[in-house]
């Protein structure tokens, strides 16, 4: 099987590309809000500096968020454009589990966690030490949690927090955790080759998706919820198509 792996969720995004198991070469880069603009140019760089043109390739995988409304949906329309072309399986995988599968050695209790806005981060919490990609998944599922939220739901032991976030919400996590609030490396960042991996263990039992019906896991409402074309601002927001605050967009992203 030769797999390629997409993920444009947040302010970072990866691309990575194994065969039979053995990673051949993975990229990863601060994308900012080029979501768009960068993801196709550097995938058609990678597969050109291995060799492998696009009808070579025998599956694709791709992270479902949360993360960025808009990035998600860059990387997703990519992979399932592939599937369809090329005719072949599809694999999605939440982000989270991507961010927290490098720390999967961990002692204790692991939270991965990104930058939600609104004062909130997305965030799930997964038992370590555990290295069985198949069955690698949260505790207690995925939710939208404050800061606060998430030091409720904190056990006594230290805890590794793993993933993206703002100053803001490590201050918090410190004060109401101390000493036992442990933080990784910001060099630290999401990478495409575990994204690859998790979806290599679901290929492996079979776990493939309906590239027609595979969707974003937002976890949240985008703020817009209907088309604002061509009305009145004023109006848009009394229907309910508010535009996206762009701070709230800037946050996710980083």
């Amino acid at each position: 099987m030769t797999l390629l792996a997409l993920d444009t969720s947040t302010s970072f995004a990866g691309i990575a590309l194994a065969r039979d198991g053995a990673m051949l070469a993975e990229l990863n880069w601060h994308v900012g809000q080029r979501h768009s603009s960068d993801l196709l140019p550097r995938l058609r760089w990678l597969l050109d500096a291995h060799g492998i043109p696009p009808d070579h390739l025998t599956a694709v995988a791709v992270a479902l968020g949360p993360g960025s409304f808009s990035g998600i949906r860059v990387a997703l329309a990519a992979a399932k454009s592939l599937a369809f072309a090329l005719r072949m399986p599809l694999i999605g995988v939440p982000t989270l589990d991507c961010v927290a599968w490098e720390q999967r050695l961990a002692p204790g209790p692991l939270w991965a966690i990104l930058e939600a806005g609104r004062g909130q981060v997305y965030a799930a919490r997964y038992a370590t030490p555990m290295a069985s990609p198949g069955a690698w998944a949260p505790a207690e599922g995925y939710a939208v949690l404050t800061p606060g939220e998430v030091v409720a739901r904190v056990e006594a032991a230290p805890v590794l927090f793993c993933g993206e976030w703002r100053e803001e919400t490590q201050r918090a996590l410190v004060t109401a955790l101390g000493a036992r609030a442990r933080f990784t490396s910001p060099l630290s960042i999401r990478r495409a080759a575990c994204l690859a991996e998790l979806a290599l263990a679901r290929a492996a039992h079979g776990q493939y998706d309906d590239a027609a019906r595979i969707e974003p896991l937002y976890l949240r409402r985008p703020a817009i919820t209907v088309s604002t074309k061509g009305k009145p601002q004023d109006q848009a927001r009394q229907e309910g198509g508010v535009l996206r605050g762009e701070g709230e967009e800037r946050a996710i992203r980083g």
